[in-house]
């Protein structure tokens, strides 16, 4: 087998409390669009896409109202941005809240939010940081 038989990675699925909510958010501070939605007795999807190339995010909602917990267990969702300025404060307009303070990383730019239900997203620009 080779390299170019292994699976592609094309999606991250979060599971939220209120998808239309979570949609809006996704559409508005990021500016995906709602690509298609899966509807079944059980749960519905809304699928988020954004620009050609990025990957596509699932948001995945339990129709029988169980509780939705956020965990440790994994990493944040990761944004690339080419003004971090400009997107953080879209994000923030949206109903994100920064979760700590911008930093500088080597020659990035990164800032992390949490969304209204408490996923992370990191945003990261590269290669504008002051030189010094």
């Amino acid at each position: 087998m080779s390299d170019t038989d292994a699976a592609l990675f094309t999606f991250v699925k979060l599971t939220v409390n209120d998808i239309d909510a979570a949609t809006r958010f996704f559409v508005q501070g990021f500016g995906m669009t709602h690509a298609d939605t899966v509807d079944t007795p059980a749960f519905r999807e809304h699928v988020m896409t954004g620009k050609k190339g990025s990957a596509t995010i699932v948001l995945f909602h339990w129709k029988d109202g169980r509780a939705v917990e956020i965990g440790n267990g994994y990493g944040p969702v990761g944004m690339i941005t080419r003004d971090l300025e400009i997107d953080l404060a879209r994000a923030i307009d949206a109903g994100a809240t920064q979760k700590g303070k911008t930093v500088n990383f080597g020659s990035a730019r990164i800032a992390f939010v949490l969304t209204p239900e408490g996923h992370e997203i990191e945003m990261m620009q590269m290669g504008s940081a002051p030189e010094g």
